[in-house]
C-alpha cells in the first residue's frame, strides 16, 4: 500500500525531521522478529542524511541490543517502555526509573496468590519463579534467558525496571481490568502484545523518554517523528511532531496518527520514511 494521511487528507509532502523514534514488535520488527534487509538500507541511509534512529521498546535493553548492532546505530536505546536510556556503546545510563521495592512485592504476592506468570526485569536480566511455557515464549521471542529464583521474593531489594504478566490472550482483558482496579493508581499498566500485560513505575513512558532524550540533544520535538502499532506507543505518537501507524496497529492508534503506512511485514518504516523523510 501506500503511505496514507489518516485524518488532514492533505497531499503527501516531505517534512523536516532529526530524530526517529521507532517502536520494535509490530513496527520495524517481522512476525518473525527480525529486521528486513530494506528496513536497516534506509535506516543507515536516513542516518547518513542527519537523522539520528532511535529504538524505542517495552523489549529489556539487552533484548535490543543486539538490534542495533545488526542496524549498525550509536544512538541511546530507549528500552522498557521509557523506562531506561542506556548508550549501547558505552553502557552508561543516562536515565532509570525502577519500580519502588514495596509495590514490587505486592504484585509478585498478588501473581502468586492467582497462579499467574510473572516476569521480573531487574538490572537488565530476566527472573522468573519457575521455567514454563510462558518464560519459552518469551526467550523465543526476544532471546532473553530467563532465571527461575522458586520465589521472586528471595531478591533482596531488588527494585525491577519492568515486570510483566503473561497469559492466554482470551484472559488479557479481564485480567487487564482487575490489575488497573488494583494497582492502576500506583503503576503504569499497558498491553503489549497478546499475551502481556506490563507493569512500571508510574512516571514512565515513551513519550516522556523521547520528549527528555530531544531536549538532551537539542533537537525540537516538532522535528521527531514516531512510528508505532500498539497501546504502549500511545504516548510517544502524541508528543512527536510527526506520528506513523502501521498497517497492522491497533484502530485507536491509527486514530491519533498523521500517517498510516504499510505494515511490519511489508517494510512500512522504510516505506514512511522514503516518502515523507529521504530527499
Amino acid at each position: 500500500m501506500d503511505i496514507v494521511v489518516n485524518r488532514s487528507g492533505v497531499p503527501l509532502s516531505k517534512v523536516k525531521c532529526r530524530m526517529l523514534a521507532l517502536d520494535l514488535d509490530g513496527t520495524l520488527l517481522n512476525s518473525n522478529h527480525e529486521v528486513s534487509l530494506h528496513n536497516i538500507k534506509i535506516l543507515n541511509t536516513v542516518e547518513q542524511q542527519g537523522t539520528l534512529v532511535i529504538l524505542v521498546s517495552g523489549r529489556m535493553h539487552q533484548s535490543m541490543l543486539p538490534i542495533s548492532q545488526q542496524i549498525g546505530l550509536q544512538n541511546p536505546i530507549i528500552s522498557y517502555n521509557g523506562g531506561m536510556v542506556k548508550h549501547p556503546k558505552t553502557g552508561d545510563v543516562s536515565f532509570h526509573l525502577p519500580v519502588p521495592r514495596s509495590l514490587a512485592v505486592r504484585l509478585i504476592e498478588y501473581c502468586q496468590k492467582a497462579n499467574l506468570h510473572l516476569n521480573f526485569g531487574w538490572n537488565d536480566q530476566l527472573y522468573v519463579r519457575q521455567r514454563n511455557h510462558w518464560s519459552d515464549l518469551y526467550e523465543s521471542r526476544t532471546g532473553v534467558s530467563a532465571e527461575a529464583t522458586g520465589d521472586l521474593l528471595k531478591l533482596p531489594e531488588a527494585e525491577p525496571t519492568k515486570m510483566q504478566v503473561l497469559a492466554e490472550p482470551e484472559k488479557i482483558p479481564n485480567l487487564l481490568k482487575q490489575f488497573e482496579e488494583t494497582f492502576g493508581l500506583d503503576l503504569y499498566i499497558t498491553r503489549t502484545q497478546p499475551e502481556y500485560i506490563e507493569f512500571m513505575n508510574p512516571r514512565v513512558s515513551k513519550g516522556l523518554a523521547i520528549t527528555s532524550l530531544a531536549n538532551e540533544l537539542g533537537i525540537p520535538i516538532s522535528e521527531t517523528m514516531a512510528f508505532g502499532d500498539g497501546f504502549n506507543d500511545e504516548s510517544m505518537l502524541q508528543v512527536a511532531g510527526h506520528s506513523v501507524a502501521m498497517e497492522n496497529a491497533e484502530e485507536e492508534i491509527k486514530h491519533i496518527c498523521n500517517y498510516i503506512t504499510a505494515s511490519n511485514d511489508h517494510d512500512g518504516v522504510a516505506l514512511a520514511i522514503e516518502q515523507l523523510i529521504l530527499v
